[in-house]
């Protein structure tokens, strides 16, 4: 049976023994092959400092390096920021200086390339390169919420192997919740990270992923299976999984195997799901008509133009801030990318965009 592995960790000074513990467990080190390519992929959101919780944790990321030079793989460390600059995140999350120090490449996702699935409606991605070519894949997700998905763990945390603006491309054509959480699901289950390890010493709850409270969650946790981790997660902190809408989809397509959890019990914590987020089983003409819709707050907007760049359907306007809601799709983009908190998520009538 599949295994999904708790260990609390009040800080980040044991993060490598508690894992160590875990991996001797699950037995880690026999699905690896001596001098294997193996592709760590953190979640890199953008650059923030580490104790915002928005990002893996260095501290973190080190602890893993260590484990698997010790089993003499070929490391390489990648992924695709929100903001599209994977050097300047990289500096400002502390993931940079890891790297360096322990003789680690970090890549920038570039040049996507065709990923083919039989098996969907979804009859292609297109993947960066570095990950197709790595011998294996390693998921490292950060413990936050997100406005959209709810929250941002294993399965999420692998839409990052998509490049740049392939993401918003993804954004426009998987419009609806439903549909992009599908999209996610498919998407990790044709990339199957051969381990997926989160980072949940710090985290985040409340309107995350770049703009809620910072939640000492003390744990790490290790599983073979992202569908199981998510759902684990989702369990052991009471959060009804159709709150979450790729933890609620992948059951129903029965993608999350049978599993047990072991290890700790996490310390409880009055956990904040994100404003005005509501169930995905619930469908009625006025929960569609009464949708979130994202706001600026002009006080706090200070024209960076981020919002406005990575807007997949160019709704924002940032000399006048102001969003035109006839092209608005409500992915909240601009709410995900916002350094400064400046992008509200208000629930109003919407009667038309």
């Amino acid at each position: 049976m599949t295994r999904v592995i708790i260990k609390r960790c009040p800080d980040y000074s044991q993060v490598k023994a508690k894992l160590q513990e875990s991996f001797e467990s699950l037995h880690i080190e026999s699905l690896f092959t001596r001098g294997e390519k193996v592709l760590l992929k953190p979640n890199l959101l953008t650059g923030r400092n580490p104790e915002a919780g928005v990002t893996t944790h260095p501290s973190f990321l080190a602890a893993v390096i260590e484990l698997f030079q010790d089993m003499g793989l070929n490391l390489v460390i990648g992924d695709s920021p929100a903001n599209g600059n994977t050097q300047k995140a990289a500096a400002k999350s502390g993931i940079e200086e890891v790297c360096k120090k322990y003789g680690v490449k970090l890549v920038t996702f570039s040049d996507p390339q065709k990923l083919k699935n039989t098996n969907n409606t979804l009859k292609e991605f297109r993947v960066a390169k570095q990950v197709l070519e790595a011998d294996s894949l390693v998921n490292l997700p950060k413990l936050k919420t997100h406005s959209l998905m709810t929250l941002t763990l294993a399965v999420k945390n692998t839409f990052g192997c998509i490049v740049g603006s392939e993401k918003q491309i993804w954004h426009v054509k998987a419009i609806t919740r439903e549909r992009f959480a599908n999209m996610l699901i498919e998407l990790h289950r044709l990339l199957n990270p051969k381990l997926n390890i989160l980072d949940g010493v710090i985290g985040m709850h409340g309107n995350g992923p770049s703009n809620g409270k910072v939640a000492n969650y003390e744990i790490v946790a290790v599983s073979e299976s992202g569908f199981a981790l998510d759902d684990a997660i989702a369990r052991l902190y009471e959060i009804p999984i159709e709150m979450v809408p790729t933890i609620f989809f992948a059951k129903k397509l029965g993608l999350t195997p049978a599993y047990e959890i072991q290890g700790d019990s996490p310390a409880m914590i009055d956990f904040k799901l994100p404003d005005g987020i509501r169930p995905i089983n619930r469908p009625s003409l006025f929960s569609k008509l009464l949708s979130r819709i994202p706001t600026i707050d002009k006080n706090k907007c200070v024209n960076c133009g981020e919002c406005a760049e990575h807007c997949p359907v160019s709704a924002i306007s940032v000399a006048l801030k102001k969003i035109d809601y006839s092209k608005c799709i409500r992915c909240y983009v601009c709410h995900e990318v916002c350094q400064y908190d400046a992008i509200k998520l208000k629930r109003k009538l919407i009667l038309q965009g």
